[in-house]
């Protein structure tokens, strides 16, 4: 009896991984479209929701359950993400966000009894500072209207390197590492990774990266007639490769960030919004360090 139940348990958690997984392929290929075909609204709002949804399970993570702390978080977060998407200047941005933090003080002032301290760095953590990372996904994609010198297609493509180096990195490190991983990277952090594995993670999508970029480059001057796509120069697929190990790494460090918070506090996902994976800061964790490293590559070239 107990070997059938353990049977169906096992069951139930990999048919509950697997639709997880296909909500999270339906939602990522939404998404994507929208983004592809400037589809403005509709990528903008999954953006603000993730953000949102973000906040809710760092504040969750650390014991938080006020309502009003949860609702004001989260309404910064996608009225933030709305402002990126539509181009809205607020002005003095830096005293707006200081005047909305004084505000989560005063409610922890006030409503001591619900709202810790954790509770709202926490809050301000999501609200302000993962939301400003994952609304760079739209500034990628904006990027024509940012600085001429980018079409829409370069845009898509910083877009996929995000994406690639956060989501692709992980997953190579712990197939390599499965197969000939030999010393631990951070045992007491994660003790699945390994050296061997991160190095091959970091390499693997670095090629990736690589090959998309000629993929992309040959659909940008053969295809749709640009002059060059990204750089006049070869030397692109140089600078590119750099760039995605350094972000591969980042991505790493990200991903161990998280999980020393969830040690921190005890548990092994921020939720079970998708079983079999956890929650949106489980997906995201690296996007929040990779993103602002991203941005700050292109601002510091192109800027």
């Amino acid at each position: 009896m107990g070997k059938t139940e353990e049977k169906k348990g096992k069951f139930r958690m990999k048919a509950g991984r697997a639709k997880s997984t296909l909500i999270i392929v339906a939602v990522l290929a939404v998404y994507v479209l929208s983004v592809h075909f400037n589809i403005r609204l509709v990528y903008t709002l999954i953006t603000a929701l993730v953000t949102a949804r973000a906040t809710y399970e760092l504040i969750h993570a650390v014991g938080g359950r006020s309502k009003v702390l949860f609702t004001v978080a989260c309404l910064f977060s996608a009225c933030y993400v709305f402002t990126v998407g539509y181009h809205v200047t607020v002005p003095h941005i830096p005293v707006v966000i200081s005047f909305y933090v004084l505000l989560l003080l005063i409610l922890t002032v006030a409503l001591n009894q619900s709202i810790q301290f954790i509770h709202t760095v926490m809050a301000i953590f999501g609200s302000v500072c993962v939301t400003y990372s994952l609304s760079i996904f739209i500034r990628l994609n904006d990027l024509p209207l940012l600085n001429d010198r980018f079409t829409h297609l370069e845009g898509l493509y910083l877009f996929w390197i995000a994406f690639i180096c956060s989501w692709v990195t992980d997953a190579f490190a712990f197939i390599v590492g499965s197969k000939c991983g030999r010393h631990k990277m951070c045992k007491n952090i994660s003790p699945k990774k390994s050296w061997e594995g991160a190095v091959g993670g970091v390499l693997i999508t670095a090629a990736i990266n690589v090959i998309v970029l000629v993929g992309y480059t040959h659909i940008a001057t053969n295809v749709m007639g640009y002059a060059y796509f990204m750089l006049e120069s070869n030397i692109k697929y140089l600078y590119v490769f750099l760039i995605s190990c350094a972000l591969s790494i980042v991505s790493m460090f990200g991903d161990l960030a998280a999980s020393v918070l969830k040690r921190n506090v005890g548990i092994k996902d921020y939720s079970n919004l998708l079983p079999g994976h956890g929650g949106i800061m489980d997906r995201f964790d690296s996007c929040t360090f990779v993103l602002p490293v991203l941005w700050g590559i292109y601002s510091f070239i192109y800027g």
